[in-house]
C-alpha cells in the first residue's frame, strides 16, 4: 500500500524539480547561468573564493598546473557548451567538478568543462551524443584526459568514479555520483 502512496508523490516531486515547460529546450546560456548560481547551501563557493575564479575558458591548462587536482567549478556563466539536448554533472561529494553536455546525435562528441589551477578548461568528448555521456565516456583536451564510469542502470543519479589523467602520467580517481538530466 505505501507503494502506491510514494509513487504518485515521486512523481509529483520531480516534476517539480523542473523549472522549464515539457517539451522547450534550455540553452546553453540558461544552463551555465543555472549551474553557476549557488543558493548558499553547503556547496556554495565563498564570494571572495568565487571572485578570484575566472568564469572565462582556457584553452589548455595552466602551466604548472597538477591536472589531477578537480576544482569546484564554482561560476560557470563564461563556458558556451554549443547547442545541447541534456547533461550530466559529476559531484564529488557536495562539489561539482565536471560537467558534461551533448546533443541526441550518435555522431557527434560531447563536451565537458572542469576547473583545474584556478582556471576552467574545456574538453572535448568522444563520439556518441547524448546517450554516451550518460552511460560514461572519456573527455580530452590539451594536457588533461578524463574518464566517467558511473554504475550501471538509466537512474537520473548513479554512483560513479572519474578518472583523470595528465599528459606525464599522472592519475587521480574520484568517487562520487553522475547525475544525468
Amino acid at each position: 500500500m505505501m507503494r502506491f502512496f510514494l509513487l504518485p508523490l515521486t512523481a509529483l516531486a520531480l516534476s517539480a524539480c523542473s523549472s522549464e515547460p515539457a517539451g522547450q529546450q534550455e540553452s546553453a546560456d540558461d544552463f551555465a547561468g543555472r549551474i553557476g548560481q549557488q543558493d548558499g547551501g553547503s556547496a556554495a563557493v565563498d564570494p571572495a573564493v568565487r571572485a578570484e575564479q575566472p568564469n572565462t575558458v582556457e584553452a589548455s591548462v595552466p602551466q604548472g598546473t597538477d591536472v589531477t587536482q578537480l576544482e569546484q567549478l564554482a561560476d560557470i556563466g563564461g563556458v558556451d557548451f554549443g547547442p545541447r539536448d541534456g547533461g550530466c554533472t559529476f559531484m564529488d561529494g557536495n562539489r561539482e567538478i565536471l560537467i558534461a553536455s551533448g546533443l541526441n546525435e550518435p555522431t557527434l562528441p560531447g563536451k565537458a568543462v572542469v576547473r583545474v589551477g584556478g582556471r576552467l578548461v574545456m574538453l572535448d568528448g568522444q563520439p556518441g551524443g547524448l546517450a554516451a555521456i550518460r552511460n560514461g565516456t572519456s573527455f580530452s583536451g590539451e594536457g588533461v584526459a578524463v574518464q566517467v564510469a558511473p554504475a550501471e542502470g538509466s537512474a537520473q543519479a548513479r554512483p560513479a568514479n572519474l578518472s583523470v589523467a595528465s599528459t606525464d602520467g599522472k592519475t587521480a580517481t574520484y568517487s562520487g555520483n553522475w547525475i544525468c538530466a
